[in-house]
């Protein structure tokens, strides 16, 4: 274990101001360097840092101390992490207890990525095609500072560029496959990304994971926008946040992270000056990727795209961030459908201007949402309208709330607020007085389950939608248990499409191209409406227990479904002879018997 003597030569041997430098804008000050926290958000530059006393500190909020202090508290990493951090930048050789068991096991892996992207940094600067790429994100207004801060790089275009270096570096070809980068068929080996711009992605510390490739000629857009490295030992997209590293910095000192859909509308909200932007890996937002969130702050804007598909993902990610315990804000852009777009067209300063003015809530942003262009004479419109509203503001469980948005309601739907009050207790089983709970019936409860009952199924979309290999799965799983008529039946029109077409053609689920598909089939009504049940929905968090329990729903309303559907024919079959009643009726009571046998076993595995 490191000694007390060689920490302390650590802490002498370190330049604070270079290490500082990266996160502070210092001032030269007397003997030492003035600049604005970067912990807490204030006008008058009290983070002073001294190199003699080899100290960097805020004398407003107390943040900071020596250099290994000062790397804890910047990069919320622990004592150890900071002291290895500081040793390599240093290089001192210090006895230190060794890192992680799977960070060595994975060392090649980091080494391969640093070199790819040597390589497609390269090609970008110093090559005859790398000058078309560069014409591409010139005119998507990024700098040549913001090129090379972001790291970003192009792909050769020939197809086996990359795995030659590679080799010749000595690296094994199983290894290059693992990372990502290279691909074989038969005996030949090529690069996964060629004439692609090239995004690579870090973690926290700023190792490399993977890389994003995207098309800049006209000539390749058939092919797909954007393509991720798959998943790789060291490659999780449902771990990793886009621009963390650099976004640290902004996130500590303002007590927010801005969260994007995509890397284009990172880098315009960054080049704008609101450091703290990120953005998840093109998936759903997960709860791993909230766990990063949380340790650096628990306040989130999300700014996500303004279409169909950036309002669904604003439902769900507004929903996973409320039942984590985090305040969210909401910016919605108009005229325009991405902060990249918004920035293009009015500039820097008004999106600021317009970003800093635009924040709501998350009740204000899905009242909005929700009655926009709504026809107050389609009832049925107005009817959905309400009970999703009524569902939202019976969760908050704030009378002011409910009294603001009945009387927007009201004026809007041009009736009044009694009336919309009787509707609230009809369809909440609640009243607006605080009078106590009417008993529930046999028949509240019953609507309950099938609430419940529809809320599992819904979920397995959520399942399917993370990946391929999921949606697989569980279409695997429906067939194999007969479980597939468990489901409504629009939504087995949802599934088939989703698993017979859409994943047929692609490889990763994007909700654009889902939704533009679904509107071709006249389903995205009922996906959209599906999307607002299940964010009303109780339930517990996502993972692979959950998915059992879902499909082990699914899996005993199959066969409740089944028994349900005999008894009627049983019922309702007056003509045929008393033989074949016998034969439905012992049908009946071996679907029953089945059914029982297998609640049963969920019981005991659930009770183990």
């Amino acid at each position: 274990m490191v000694s007390k003597d060689d920490i302390q030569k650590l802490i002498e041997a370190t330049d604070m101001a270079a290490l500082v430098s990266p996160y502070v804008k210092l001032i030269k000050s007397g003997s030492g360097y003035k600049g604005l926290c970067p912990f807490h958000s204030e006008k008058t530059p009290s983070f002073s840092v001294s190199q003699d006393k080899h100290m960097a500190k805020c004398f407003g909020c107390g943040k900071g101390g020596n250099p290994i202090q000062f790397l804890m508290d910047i990069k919320h990493i622990s004592f150890i992490e900071a002291v290895r951090e500081l040793s390599k930048i240093n290089n001192m050789e210090l006895d230190i207890a060794p890192p992680n068991p799977l960070e060595e096991q994975y060392k090649k892996y980091y080494e391969i990525n640093e070199l790819a992207l040597n390589l497609y940094t390269r090609n970008l600067w110093h090559t005859k095609n790398g000058e078309k790429a560069l014409e591409y994100l010139y005119a998507r207004g990024l700098s040549k500072e913001l090129i090379e801060e972001f790291k970003i790089g192009l792909a050769p275009s020939e197809s086996d560029t990359l795995y030659q270096v590679l080799k010749e570096s000595n690296f094994l070809e199983l290894d290059m496959v693992d990372v990502g980068l290279v691909r074989s068929s038969g005996d030949r080996y090529f690069d996964v990304f060629t004439n692609r711009i090239i995004f690579p992605i870090t973690d926290e510390r700023g190792k490399i994971l993977g890389f994003s490739g995207r098309i800049f000629n006209d000539s390749d857009k058939q092919t797909a926008k954007y393509m991720n490295t798959s998943e790789t030992p060291i490659f999780k997209k449902n771990n990793i946040l886009y621009n963390l590293e650099r976004a640290i910095s902004g996130i500590v000192q303002n007590d927010r992270i801005v969260l994007h859909e995509g890397f284009m509308d990172v880098i315009a909200t960054y080049r704008s000056g609101i450091k703290e932007a990120v953005c998840s890996m093109g998936t759903q937002l997960t709860q791993n990727q909230i766990k990063i969130i949380k340790k650096y702050t628990n306040n989130v804007i999300l700014c996500y795209d303004g279409d169909k598909a950036g309002i669904l993902a604003t439902y769900r990610a507004l929903d996973m961030f409320e039942k984590a315990g985090l305040k969210v804000k909401i910016v919605r852009l108009v005229d325009a459908k991405d902060s990249d777009e918004f920035v293009h067209k009015f500039g820097t300063d008004k999106y600021v201007e317009y970003f800093n003015s635009h924040q709501q809530e998350g009740i204000a942003y899905l009242y909005q949402s929700l009655t926009e262009n709504l026809d107050i004479n389609d009832t049925d419109k107005v009817e959905e309208v309400k009970k999703t509203l009524f569902s939202i503001l019976k969760n908050k469980q704030s009378q002011s709330l409910l009294e603001k948005y009945i009387g927007s309601l009201a004026d809007l739907l041009h009736v009044s607020t009694s009336s919309l009050y009787l509707d609230y207790d009809r369809i909440t089983g609640f009243t607006n007085k605080n009078v106590p709970r009417k008993p529930r019936t046999d028949f509240d409860l019953k609507v309950k389950k099938i609430i419940i009952s529809r809320i599992f199924e819904l979920r397995i979309f959520e399942y399917a939608k993370i990946s391929k290999r999921n949606a697989l799965e569980i279409d695997r799983f429906l067939e194999e248990n007969d479980a597939f008529y468990a489901l409504d039946s629009k939504n087995q029109e949802i599934w088939i499409l989703m698993i017979n077409d859409f994943y047929k053609k692609n490889e990763d689920y994007n909700e654009q191209k889902f939704i533009e598909l679904l509107e071709k089939h006249n389903l995205f009504d009922c996906y959209y409406n599906n999307a607002l049940s299940l964010k009303n929905g109780s339930f517990n968090k996502y993972g692979d227990i959950d998915l059992q329990a879902c499909l082990k729903m699914l899996k005993e309303n199959a066969i409740a479904k089944r028994i349900g559907k005999i008894v009627e024919n049983i019922k309702n079959s007056q003509e045929i002879n008393s033989d074949l009643k016998k034969e439905l009726l012992l049908k009946s009571v071996a679907e029953r018997q089945k059914f029982e046998f297998v609640r049963n076993k969920n019981k005991k595995q659930k009770n183990n």
